[in-house]
């Protein structure tokens, strides 16, 4: 046996001189293949694969194929004939490119994840206490390689022998909310404000309360707002005041006094808005704060405010609150050229009389006493009727009149009471001296009259 050691060394360095020396094709083939390069290319990024720095020799497919005919490392016609029939044979693009291409897959995941972002969605946030109350974040698309496009793209191109350089096949992810989405109901639709500088402090608390539970409420396309079921019960426990409020036509102190301004200035803005008014009803008596016709006074189990959003979006109430006005805005679908404007018309004006009474008896001798003093003990109200409309305009002309509401306010007769009582008769006397006198001269020299 040993003596066959020996010769069987010698005829394998023959044959690898013999290669060399002939320059066998298959060896050359391979030694060119190792230059095989592929280049994928996003924007500015530029990825290369090398065949030679990463052939190997270990692949399940080895046991297969080494023994085929075509050499897998061999020229470029052998490694695409391999390719095409391995394709043929039912194995999948990536299957067969990894294959030919050791750790192309390797190379590939590092392009995903270098590329590959998630969606991200639109976002937004509100200050109601800047002009600027909706603040959106724009979304941003999620990208993801289409590796099936690649690996078949790589395949078409390297059988036709055409350039491996290859763009890749990106997939935009889009996010699920978009700005768009935010932008379409913020579009401002209504501004109205009313005064309340001349409010005592628990009227004014109780406005702000009102408000802060206004703040913020979104309506649903067909919803329909209830002031007295959003803003609740006005009593202590919610944290109401005691101030003016208007019963049988007269101001008497009550729970809750303020919350039919925050009312008011609610209907105006929705009417501007141009809701759907459900209900809206007016004060026993008129009010200052707001054209007459234009009040909304509410009650709790008996007198409400309600309106309807009758537009495709939903709305979104943003209230504001100072020592000096309570301000209530809307937002919604943009109302684009369309716009609303307010208007009342008197009817008629009915004014009252009023009945003097002299308080001989002292009956209100804490209101008044003296006969240049007076007090009404009921106040005189003029009786009106007033109609009021809300005109609809495009693109600055005028469209239609809508006759809102048609109030009547009776005429109410005061009572005006004097005092009785006299007043003394001042003492006129400036100085007690004889008037025939002579008076001494006035020093200008001095501070005081006489010298």
């Amino acid at each position: 046996m040993k003596k066959w050691i020996v010769p069987l060394s010698i005829l394998c360095v023959i044959f690898l001189i013999f290669i060399s020396a002939n320059n066998i094709p298959f060896v050359r083939a391979e030694s060119e293949s190792m230059n095989e390069q592929i280049e994928f290319v996003y924007q500015d990024k530029i990825f290369l694969y090398n065949l030679g720095e990463n052939k190997k020799s270990s692949s399940i497919f080895e046991i297969d194929y080494e023994i085929n005919k075509y050499n897998r490392f061999g020229s470029k016609e052998d490694r695409s004939r391999l390719l095409s029939d391995m394709i043929e044979g039912g194995f999948s693009c990536d299957v067969a490119l990894n294959y030919l291409f050791p750790n192309l897959d390797k190379l590939i995941s590092k392009i995903e994840t270098n590329i590959e972002t998630k969606a991200q969605n639109a976002s937004m946030t509100t200050n109601r206490n800047t002009e600027r109350v909706f603040f959106i974040k724009k979304e941003q698309r999620g990208r993801r390689l289409d590796k099936q496009i690649l690996y078949q793209n790589i395949v078409r191109k390297y059988l036709k022998n055409e350039g491996m350089t290859f763009d890749l096949p990106i997939d935009y992810i889009e996010p699920n909310i978009k700005s768009l989405d935010y932008e379409k109901y913020t579009h401002l639709r209504a501004d109205f404000s009313t005064d309340i500088s001349r409010s005592s402090s628990d009227r004014k608390h109780n406005i702000k309360n009102a408000l802060q539970s206004l703040n913020m409420v979104e309506l649903a396309p067909n919803e329909t707002f209830s002031f007295n079921k959003t803003v609740g019960r006005r009593n202590r426990e919610n944290g109401y005041r005691t101030a003016k409020i208007i019963v049988n036509n007269e101001f008497v102190d009550g729970l809750g006094g303020g919350v039919c301004q925050v009312s008011t200035t609610l209907y105006n803005s929705a009417l501007l808005a141009g809701l759907e008014i459900v209900e809206a009803n007016k004060h026993s008596k008129q009010i200052s704060y707001v054209k007459y016709g234009f009040d909304a006074m509410v009650n709790y189990g008996s007198s409400d405010l309600r309106f309807r959003n009758n537009t495709d979006e939903k709305i979104i109430i943003v209230t504001n609150f100072s020592s000096s006005r309570a301000r209530i805005r809307i937002f919604g679908a943009d109302l684009g050229d369309i716009s609303y404007k307010l208007k009342n018309e008197i009817v008629s004006i009915t004014e009252p009389s009023v009945e003097v009474e002299y308080d001989s008896a002292g009956k209100y001798i804490d209101r008044v006493e003296y006969e240049d003093e007076f007090f009404y003990l009921k106040n005189a109200y003029r009786g009106m009727e007033i109609k009021s409309y809300r005109d609809t305009y495009k693109a600055g002309k005028f469209v239609s009149s809508e006759l809102l509401r048609f109030d009547k306010f009776k005429v109410q007769n005061g009572v005006k009471v004097y005092g009785t009582k006299k007043r003394a008769e001042p003492d006129c006397t400036l100085f007690d001296f004889d008037l025939n006198q002579d008076l001494p001269l006035y020093d200008l020299t001095r501070a005081t009259l006489f010298g």
